[in-house]
């Protein structure tokens, strides 16, 4: 039996669609604009709205594109903010709202006093007393001085976004407790209460580059320092099909080390978030979940880059992510473990 033919049969059992899940990961600006392609080519390729997903998770650069297909940005706004072309009407709406909100402000309008002192060595501690729960990116977010650049601009203009609150379907962003090491999926039933705006700030706030975030009077940063994805959050859930889109992570089974020390380190990197996407869709297949992973190819790593900060790349990035994701789409193989996208491509964005 087929996939698409399961997908059918399991919806006329159980009185509903498939159920489904989108996991956006890390990856600074670069991220933001490889999301754009690849949820642009899902869109064009399977008629499949992301907005629709009955459950989101966003890490850092992730927790930016869900905010905005949570607040009612299509694929195609997504994309099109991206690379400089027309918004709908709708998206030019919401995105105004988000603009104003920051009136012109950039990231570097509002920076910290420069200190070499640790951000929080009580996280040392912290993992000393919980072996394996305490990641070493966490960690190491400890160890390293706070940034100076204040994320106030992403968190004003998220929360413009979202005047009534959180969203309504299922939404988890993904931080790490500075001081403990621990994730914090807010949103998430038992997570500490907070806006959207400092949600999604806090997810961002690369560790040595922005300032933490205090929620709650508890310091948060980049959920990044846990797990580039953080897959393993939808693991428990009664989900169908989960679609990744993993920026900081390695398509192909080969490491690749070119030459070059920071080329070598950022390699090095992609392999060992390539090995912990795995793990953790190996867990997620072992409860029945099927999960789709799309990763930077070669050619797309070329466009990307080392500085995964430099907004001059988002539109050529978005643009080979999406020429890469359809050409991938275009494989049988993946048409058929992508049959439930289609199968809900008529439900309607909250």
């Amino acid at each position: 039996m087929s996939v698409t033919e399961t997908v059918a049969q399991s919806e006329e059992s159980l009185g509903r669609g498939p159920r489904i899940g989108l996991v956006l990961g890390a990856g600074g600006v670069a991220g933001i604009a490889y999301h754009a392609g690849i949820l642009a080519a899902l869109s064009e390729a399977l008629g499949w709205d992301p907005r629709t997903a009955d459950v989101v998770v966003g890490t850092s650069a992730g927790s930016v594109t869900a905010a905005g297909l949570r607040a009612g940005l299509s694929a195609g706004d997504v994309f099109a903010r991206c690379v400089g072309t027309p918004l709908t009407p709708e998206g030019a709406a919401v995105l105004a709202t988000a603009d104003a909100a920051v009136d012109g402000r950039d990231f570097l309008s509002d920076q910290a006093r420069f200190t070499l002192v640790p951000a929080a060595l009580r996280v040392v501690w912290a993992a000393g007393r919980r072996p394996g729960r305490v990641r070493p990116g966490a960690v190491l977010a400890g160890l390293l001085p706070p940034g100076r650049v204040s994320t106030s601009v992403i968190a004003d203009s998220v929360a413009a976004m979202f005047p009534d609150g959180w969203p309504s379907r299922p939404t988890w962003i993904c931080a790490v407790h500075l001081d403990d090491g621990v994730l914090t999926e807010f949103g998430r039933h038992g997570a500490p209460p907070a806006g959207m705006g400092q949600a999604v700030a806090a997810s961002c706030a690369i560790p040595g580059y922005f300032t933490p975030v205090p929620i709650g009077g508890v310091r948060y940063v980049d959920g990044g320092a846990h797990s580039t994805s953080n897959l393993a959050t939808v693991a428990d859930e009664d989900l169908d099909l989960v679609v990744v889109s993993a920026p900081m992570a390695r398509a192909g089974a080969r490491p690749s080390f070119p030459d070059g020390i920071p080329a070598a380190l950022g390699a090095a990197g992609r392999e060992l978030n390539r090995l912990q996407l795995q793990l953790e869709a190996r867990r997620l297949r072992a409860r029945g979940t099927e999960v789709v992973a799309f990763s930077p190819t070669l050619q797309d790593r070329s466009v990307m880059g080392l500085n995964p900060m430099d907004p001059a790349r988002r539109e050529p990035i978005a643009r080979q992510a999406r020429r890469s994701a359809l050409t991938r789409l275009a494989r049988p193989d993946v048409a058929e473990r992508l049959a439930p996208l289609g199968a809900g491509a008529r439900r309607q964005p909250a």
